[in-house]
């Protein structure tokens, strides 16, 4: 299992590159924050059990703001899935970022170039 926070936010930072997939709300319901990140330091135990190639998290992006990112790889690309607990409600969205695509090398620092996400005045979600 791979436990690099960089080379994962390459990886998260994929979406910003192309088309942002938004997060779908969950019909899980919670009592508070705090239930809710339970549940997703839950699915991440359950990530690094099952070898996934990277979990990062939990870790809080802003205040109340909680999110976990699991990457495994499927063909000549990864599979990123992103839960995110903001309060208490749960929400989640995935996508694929495919090797072959990319027509500049594939470095941690040209995918981070290109995340908006990252920038200081970039808008919270």
């Amino acid at each position: 299992m791979i436990r690099a926070l960089p080379l994962l936010l390459a990886f998260i930072a994929a979406p910003a590159a192309a088309e942002e997939v938004p997060f779908v709300v969950s019909a899980e319901r919670f009592a508070d924050a705090a239930a809710c990140r339970a549940h997703i330091d839950g699915l991440a135990a359950t990530a690094r059990a099952e070898r996934y190639d990277a979990v990062e998290g939990p870790y809080e992006l802003v205040a109340g703001d909680v999110r976990i990112h699991m990457v495994k790889a499927e063909g000549a690309g990864h599979r990123i899935s992103e839960h995110r607990c903001l309060a208490a409600e749960l929400s989640a969205r995935s996508w694929n970022h495919s090797m072959e695509a990319d027509e500049e090398e594939f470095t941690v620092e040209s995918v981070a170039a290109r995340a908006e996400w990252l920038k200081k005045d970039a808008p919270k979600q």
